[in-house]
């Protein structure tokens, strides 16, 4: 088997496709790219499954808000989503 020849004991090779998905995500690959080599039925599934890994994603997308927003929209959002409202 291909695990035992890599020198990988009992690892099944389900636990591979994993590492790879949760491993290109940190590497912030394109989750569409991601998707399609563990043949995934859709990018939504992929990110559904594998996106829990990454810490600091809401922060991440709240500075890039910041950086193409006026001052203070993105906060309004993030709290509104927070709170179940609607901004504004």
């Amino acid at each position: 088997m291909l695990v035992n020849h890599a020198g990988l004991g009992r690892v099944r090779f389900h636990d591979l496709r994993h590492t790879f998905a949760s491993l290109a995500l940190l590497r912030e690959a394109k989750p569409k790219v991601i998707s399609e080599a563990p043949r995934h039925a859709s990018v939504a599934f992929t990110m559904d499954t594998y996106s829990h890994i990454i810490s600091g994603m809401q922060e991440d997308m709240m500075a890039l808000l910041d950086e193409v927003l006026p001052s203070g929209v993105a906060r309004s959002v993030a709290m509104s989503a927070k709170l179940g409202c609607s901004p504004g």
